[in-house]
């Protein structure tokens, strides 16, 4: 069977998600939610900086895979199927879905074990993350040598431009900010900065998670030096770091951070949680932290979207290592999907893809350096939306500072003077002058019914009550 027939009649069918459900309108005063109800007011919209035709900005953040694990094979993208080991052996990338049930563990000593010096072959080395998911945990040798089939992100690859005539575009030399697990690495998609690890100490344990502010007293998290070597000075994890919201507040840009409640699974990696000066400000933080993160359908649906959106997912399609899951897919499918049920909205938007660090999976490009020592491993970066370069694979430099660059650099912002400062601003990956991609709408032949109740918004919402850990770092 042809990479397109069966484009058509498996991926479409098996991970596309609550797709083709109600409009919704943009930039408007006050719409009336869909299912009826007093008008929701929507404020004015600050336009763009002349030239950009973005004017909405919606940033999904997966966790914890690698661009060799991810997307490997990906046409044009540098990855590979073959590794080393500290012995400087040749590993053979075994293929393992998204629900093989060992997670590496991936905190800052276990990365640096990885990393070896910049030899990127101490993969060998890493233990598997102990939780209860993937409990007990004893892994095959080399298991962090692995990647997921294609046929299980097909969607992913073909929303990234995989067959020419269907999607967008991927970044290959996308970087962490450093070598470190999820609490930093969301951390450092808001503000440019963030610590070593995720926090530990009394309360702190997988499945009871509150990092940030709100953490228990004793918690702790270890904050990096002035150098990469310098030794970790533990604080509790509570920073005062300007973020990107505060510059869009400032300017009058409108935004929301979609994640979990704090206490649960899906609440542990808020990251606004961990900002002091907007934690404390009850009614800032309920402007802007959003909970569940199922409520961008409503927004999406009602004509509410704020101009940019962070996204954290539900346990259940985070892509986590061990999660015995593998609803990312089609997750990240039911955000494009609503998405480009509204022409005028599509029209105007740019919807990134990211992970948030690298799990501990194999990757095998040595992180460049900056002052501070070595960037952190390899994540993929999706860019979609109808000005994004079709089937484009960028080889340029990008880090998480990229995204907040480009969200800078669209209205104007000024800058954080941290991460995204030295990033550059994704603009490779983007045409503003090209004929506008069209969705890829050709969902192929599948029973709607079945896809929609399995993947309806009411599906996602009761995964967001799951109690298991997204991550135990």
């Amino acid at each position: 069977m042809s990479h397109r027939a069966f484009l058509s009649h498996r991926v479409f069918a098996v991970v596309c998600c609550a797709a083709m459900l109600a409009g919704c309108s943009n930039s408007v005063s006050s719409v009336v939610p869909s299912g009826g109800g007093q008008p929701i007011v929507v404020p004015t919209v600050v336009p763009p900086v002349s030239g950009s035709p973005i004017q909405h900005v919606i940033v999904v953040i997966q966790e914890n895979r690698t661009m060799d694990n991810m997307f490997n094979g990906f046409p044009g993208a540098d990855t590979v199927t073959v590794g080393r080991n500290h012995k400087n052996e040749k590993v053979t990338l075994q293929p393992q879905g998204l629900e093989w049930p060992y997670d590496p563990d991936h905190a800052h000593a276990s990365l640096v074990k990885e990393y070896n010096g910049g030899a990127m072959n101490g993969f060998d080395l890493d233990t598997c993350d102990l939780d209860p998911v993937a409990s007990p945990c004893s892994p095959p040798a080399n298991f962090t040598y692995s990647y997921v089939p294609s046929s299980e992100v097909l969607f992913l690859w073909i929303l990234a431009g995989a067959f020419v005539g269907h999607g967008y575009g991927i970044a290959d030399n996308m970087f962490s900010d450093r070598q470190v697990p999820s609490f930093p690495g969301h951390l450092g998609l808001i503000s440019g900065q963030g610590p070593a690890d995720d926090p530990i100490g009394p309360g702190e344990n997988s499945l009871a998670a509150i990092w940030g502010c709100s953490a228990p007293k004793g918690a702790k998290v270890g904050e990096f030096g002035a150098k990469y070597d310098d030794p970790l000075k533990y604080v509790f994890p509570c920073f005062n770091y300007q973020t990107i919201g505060d510059l869009m507040t400032a300017k009058g840009i409108t935004w929301k951070y979609y994640t979990g409640a704090l206490g649960t699974v899906d609440g542990s990696i808020d990251a606004y949680d961990a900002i002091k000066h907007i934690q404390s400000n009850q009614t800032e933080f309920n402007a802007h932290v959003i909970t569940p993160m199922t409520d961008i359908f409503n927004d999406l649906q009602n004509g509410t979207l704020p101009q940019v959106s962070f996204i954290t997912p539900p346990f259940a399609a985070s892509d986590h290592g061990g999660s015995l899951t593998s609803g990312g897919p089609a997750w990240v499918t039911s955000i494009y999907a609503f998405l480009t049920e509204n022409k005028k909205l599509y029209a105007n938007t740019v919807m990134f893809v990211t992970w948030d660090d690298s799990g501990g999976w194999y990757d095998h490009v040595k992180p460049p350096n900056d002052a501070f020592g070595p960037l952190g491993f390899r994540v993929p970066l999706l860019s979609l939306g109808p000005y994004a370069r079709p089937s484009y694979v960028s080889h340029k430099q990008h880090s998480y500072g990229s995204i907040l660059h480009f969200i800078e650099r669209n209205w104007n912002l000024g800058s954080l003077g941290q991460a995204d400062a030295a990033a550059d601003d994704l603009s490779d990956m983007f045409d503003y002058k090209q004929t506008p991609v069209p969705p890829v709408v050709d969902f192929g032949s599948f029973n709607r019914a079945q896809i929609e109740k399995k993947y309806s918004p009411a599906f996602w919402r009761m995964k967001a009550l799951d109690k298991r850990p997204i991550d135990t770092e």
